[in-house]
């Protein structure tokens, strides 16, 4: 059964969020990570939550809703998280965007199973294919210890 308006609405918001708490988390591993090779591609990854959130923002407004524009209170705490692996050095943070991707993953993975209309599954899945490369390229990047070897991965 297709979703109604204000359902819709409330999925993408919840969609939205999630990208506002990856961008915070983000931003906390890209001011702790000195390794070039490490921060660049998560600067590149931030972008794509960015646009994201720019992206299903305005599918909600054209649907004549109001977009969040805030981080719930999980992104908080996975900013947080994500602060203080930063204190333990460049492969904890990894593991803590991991564990925020893995998470990211999920979300994506479940909205892709609701009848949203046609134009707007195919924002979802654009953005899931974001989501599955980041984490992808965590975890490439935390098992070759690529800020041992200024080696970097391909994101």
């Amino acid at each position: 059964m297709a979703l109604t308006t204000e359902k819709i609405i409330e999925e993408l918001n919840e969609l939205i969020r999630f990208d506002f708490d990856a961008v915070g988390a983000y931003n906390s591993a890209i001011n702790d990570i000195k390794e070039v090779v490490v921060r660049d591609p998560l600067t590149q990854f931030r972008g794509d939550h960015e646009r994201h959130i720019t992206e299903l923002s305005q599918i909600v407004t054209r649907l004549g809703g109001k977009p969040v524009d805030a981080p719930g209170l999980k992104g908080v705490i996975r900013k947080t998280m994500t602060k203080v692996a930063g204190l333990g050095g460049t492969e904890l943070t990894l593991k803590a965007m991991r564990s925020n991707e893995e998470v990211l993953n999920k979300t994506y993975a479940h909205h892709l199973t609701l009848d949203f209309p046609d134009d707007v599954k195919e924002v979802i899945r654009r953005n899931y294919g974001d989501e599955q490369r980041h984490l992808a390229w965590v975890e490439q990047s935390l098992q070759n210890r690529i800020w041992e070897s200024g080696v970097g991965v391909n994101p």
